[in-house]
């Protein structure tokens, strides 16, 4: 039987789709690009924002359009948890639905169909869709967070990290693949540990086990929450040779009042000493953050506080995002929306400030020398 994966949304959402994949590959599934040529498709959506939601939808529509008559349409994931009732009654296009932690039903519903047994083999099986020489390593489900923007918490639930040795297992399961960096991720990557009951469970010990355990495979860090880099943490990267000196910390704002309508941990001066820590104990080191520009009630004074944040505290990399009002989050109900046309003037001034920004660290990197992965 042949199957065309599509996901869609972040890496999280990628890891996730690759279990699946692995899993009906070992079973005799055969992947297929071209859903014209396939017995049934499988989309993974996400649904944090309308946008995505209006992809996802986007691609069913595209899809379902080309399949075979006799072909199954499977839709997993963010969107499909989100959206499961609304999905079935207005897309007929639809077979078979659901959401994210249980993508083994879209596999039991496609053997079902096919006609083939399970095997129950031991090992890990996951087959990456990235370049081979990376792989993400998704250490923890969940947040306990309660950003007042972000629906999340509500689609994927809370915080749920994954034990010790079932990390080094996977870990040691993509050194023998190839693999020679991984990238960590969760949904609060400085979190982890909190909630299991495991004396000492946190990001640092892990990272201590796992450099330890793959010295020739680098790691490098996503989603790190302001208030959950700690000068420990900074410290380990610092002196760990195969820790990259890079730190992606998502702050959203640096006004205080839109950082606190948000429902963020940390303050402009939390934020701010993080940033002085990280510089000072690596200087080289790669800073990449993400804003959320018109949140409710953003005035021209916040905004203004965001800019002089960029010209002072010089992100290397920064990615910013209209707001969107999501239902059933806290910040749908704020008032003070931003107009649209404002939105997109700030959006263009800030990317500008960022811009050289990026300019000025590219141009110190040329000076020095790097290790790159060359990609085919």
């Amino acid at each position: 039987m042949r199957l065309s994966y599509i996901s869609l949304g972040c890496a999280k959402n990628q890891v996730d789709f690759e279990y699946l994949i692995g899993e009906l590959s070992s079973d005799g599934f055969i992947a297929e690009n071209d859903p014209a040529l396939c017995d049934a498709a499988v989309i993974n959506t996400c649904g944090f924002i309308a946008p995505a939601v209006k992809e996802a939808v986007d691609n069913i529509l595209q899809t379902a359009a080309i399949l075979p008559p006799h072909a199954k349409l499977i839709v997993t994931g963010c969107m499909a948890e989100r959206y499961k009732n609304e999905l079935l009654n207005e897309m007929p296009e639809i077979d078979f639905i659901t959401g994210v932690g249980n993508l083994s039903l879209a596999a039991d519903y496609l053997r079902s169909i096919a006609g083939i047994a399970h095997k129950n083999e031991t090992g890990i099986k996951r087959i990456i869709t990235n370049n081979p020489y990376f792989a993400y390593l998704k250490i923890s489900e969940g947040c306990n967070s309660k950003c007042s923007f972000c629906i999340i918490p509500s689609i994927r639930g809370k915080l749920k990290s994954r034990l010790y040795n079932e990390l080094e297992e996977e870990v040691l399961f993509l050194q023998r693949s190839g693999v020679k960096e991984i990238i960590i991720i969760s949904q609060d990557t400085a979190s982890y540990g909190r909630d299991l009951k495991e004396e000492g469970a946190d990001l640092v010990t892990l990272l201590k086990k796992l450099t330890v355990l793959t010295p020739d495979i680098y790691y490098r860090l996503l989603y790190l929450n302001p208030e959950g880099v700690t000068k420990e943490l900074i410290n380990l990267v610092a002196k760990t040779k195969n820790i990259l000196k890079y730190f992606e910390i998502p702050v959203q704002h640096s006004s205080d009042k839109i950082l606190k309508l948000m429902g963020r941990r940390s303050n402009r001066a939390k934020i701010d000493k993080i940033f002085n820590t990280i510089r000072s104990a690596i200087p080289d080191a790669v800073i990449r953050s993400t804003f959320i520009i018109g949140f409710p009630g953003e005035t021209d004074t916040d905004f203004e506080n965001l800019c002089r944040f960029i010209q002072t505290q010089k992100p290397d990399y920064a990615g910013f995002f209209p707001y969107y009002k999501e239902e059933g989050t806290k910040a749908a109900t704020l008032a003070g929306l931003v107009d649209e046309k404002i939105v997109k003037t700030r959006l263009k001034k800030v990317q500008a400030l960022q811009k050289k920004n990026t300019i000025d660290m590219l141009k110190r990197k040329k000076q020095g020398t790097h290790l790159c992965f060359i990609e085919k």
